[in-house]
């Protein structure tokens, strides 16, 4: 169809609509006269008027009916069919915290296997910044530690499971041992997140008690897991993590050990609810689920 039709027929649409060629021109962002105009060729193609139109009134003919009718539906397709094209062509990006980078990967892969169109991209964010980027609208999506109990976001599935190991200095007392069990945390003093991180990870990840009950101390703040890293290997604070940051990150003066006690780290994928868009629908039904 010409672009010229296309014209004709939003114009037609519009003003069958409003019924009143001023608003309708506004809608369209057009003058007054060149919605006239446009109508004018599409009652010359037709063969006939298509509106009844008076000094006071607009209403549509009895062919401006039968037009509308047929003409409707279709166009309404066409414009979903350009709504989800430019959907499509949108870049889906992807935010993820440094440790799940292994996670994200795998599930970009799997995406572009059956979209192999789909622009994407992934941006690496930041402990203190938990849920910002998402809800500024920097990234579509977020991988981050389940759960995810926030009510602006709508949480998908869980796509990587990891065990729990505690970070050590490799001159620790604990570094010489095989493993650890998450109730003698209580002789040691933990790490601490930001005060930003929601609370469900705060003490999901990090527990502010042992499984028995004890208080566990907190030490300093860190931001990152490079932060992280760091004071682990110059002080006596150890951080519980997973097997993700040990596969992810390195220290040479950092020794992780098993830790049992606490459930394993699980990589969930989230979104703004509000800003749910075809990409991430599609990107998510392509995700691999952990039971």
């Amino acid at each position: 169809m010409p672009l010229t039709e296309l014209g004709e027929l939003e114009a037609f649409l519009a003003l069958s609509e409003e019924l009143h060629f001023a608003r309708a021109a506004e809608r369209l962002g057009l003058s007054r006269p060149r919605v006239s105009q446009l109508i004018q060729s599409l009652e010359r193609r037709v063969g006939g008027r298509l509106f009844d139109r008076t000094s006071r009134r607009v209403a549509l003919t009895p062919s401006g009916r039968f037009l509308l009718d047929r003409v409707k539906p279709s166009f309404e397709g066409v414009r979903r069919a350009i709504e989800e094209t430019r959907a499509y062509a949108r870049e889906l990006r992807i935010g993820f915290l440094g440790p799940f980078l292994g996670a994200v990967d795998a599930a970009v892969t799997a995406f572009r296997a059956t979209h192999p169109g789909w622009p994407v991209s992934m941006t690496e964010t930041r402990w203190g910044d938990y849920f910002g980027p998402l809800r500024r609208a920097e990234v579509d999506l977020l991988v981050s530690i389940w759960p995810v109990r926030e009510p602006d976001l709508t949480t998908g599935p869980v796509i990587a499971e990891y065990p729990r190991v505690l970070a050590v200095a490799a001159d620790h007392p604990l570094a010489r041992r095989e493993s650890v069990d998450a109730d003698e945390l209580s002789a040691y003093t933990m790490v601490e997140l930001p005060r930003a991180t929601p609370s469900e990870v705060r003490e999901g990840f990090l527990p502010p008690s042992t499984p028995d009950g004890r208080p566990i101390a907190r030490g300093g703040e860190v931001k990152t897991q490079h932060e992280m890293l760091s004071r682990v290997a110059t002080s006596r604070e150890v951080c519980p993590t997973s097997t993700a940051l040990m596969e992810a990150y390195r220290h040479p003066g950092v020794r992780f050990l098993p830790l049992t006690g606490l459930p394993p780290a699980r990589a969930v994928v989230s979104w703004r609810t509000a800003g749910e868009s075809a990409g991430i629908l599609e990107f998510v039904a392509s995700l691999p689920s952990l039971p």
